[in-house]
């Protein structure tokens, strides 16, 4: 008769997984496993600082003004026209990104007022504007021609940069002549110009805008 195979009891064959179980772990342990990740370092790579953004900020409207006043008899702005008091209260600065648009009021007559108008760059220097007119010479033929100040009643829309004035011709403003300029950043270009001479009989009223049309 064979050998009789010994069967193992539950217990013993509990033991002898274990023990095999224990000779994976200590050949694992002594095993270095790949990483699939790239090493990283521990300290973070500083990022490029940006350049500091140049800002094309100006002083206050009354630092402005005050250099514009301090420069008036050097750069002849007001032609000898210049009144201390209603320059003060009237006059007004318009931002235009990094420069701006001085209104300058030179003087009041007795039905309208007298402007010039300079532009303020930002490094503080000045530049003094001309505007265009027309005004009929001997023959009745307009002449074109640009004037460092100039006479009306003025109105400026900083949002779309139109300059309206309206001068008067005499008191009762029944003729004259108005003016549209356009502000391009670098000037007031003349776009429309209306005038009238004053050869009505007093009381009889015109629309500035009903004015015959000189330009263009």
């Amino acid at each position: 008769m064979g050998p009789i195979p010994l069967q193992q009891s539950p217990s013993h064959q509990g033991r002898f997984l274990t023990a095999i179980a224990a000779l994976v772990l200590i050949t694992l342990s002594g095993c270095t496993v790949p990483s699939d990740r790239p090493e990283t370092s521990s300290e973070s790579t500083p990022g490029t600082a940006a350049a500091p953004a140049q800002t094309g900020d100006l002083p206050e409207n009354e630092a402005i003004l005050q250099t514009v006043y301090d420069q008036i008899e050097a750069l002849d702005l007001c032609d000898g026209t210049f009144q201390p008091e209603p320059a003060a209260g009237e006059s007004q600065v318009y931002p235009m990104d990094d420069q701006a648009l001085v209104e300058l009021l030179c003087a009041t007559t007795a039905y309208q007022l007298v402007y010039a108008y300079v532009v303020y760059h930002s490094d503080g220097s000045l530049e003094p504007l001309s505007l265009d007119v027309f005004y009929p010479d001997s023959t009745g033929e307009f002449v074109r021609a640009s004037q460092a100040v100039v006479a009306g009643l003025a109105d400026f829309e900083p949002n779309t940069g139109l300059l309206t004035i309206f001068s008067k011709g005499r008191g009762l403003a029944d003729c004259g002549s108005l003016a549209e300029y356009r502000w391009t950043g670098r000037e007031l270009a003349l776009e429309l110009y209306r005038y009238k001479e004053c050869d009505t009989p007093d009381g009889e009223f015109v629309e500035p805008a009903d004015y015959p049309q000189i330009y263009p």
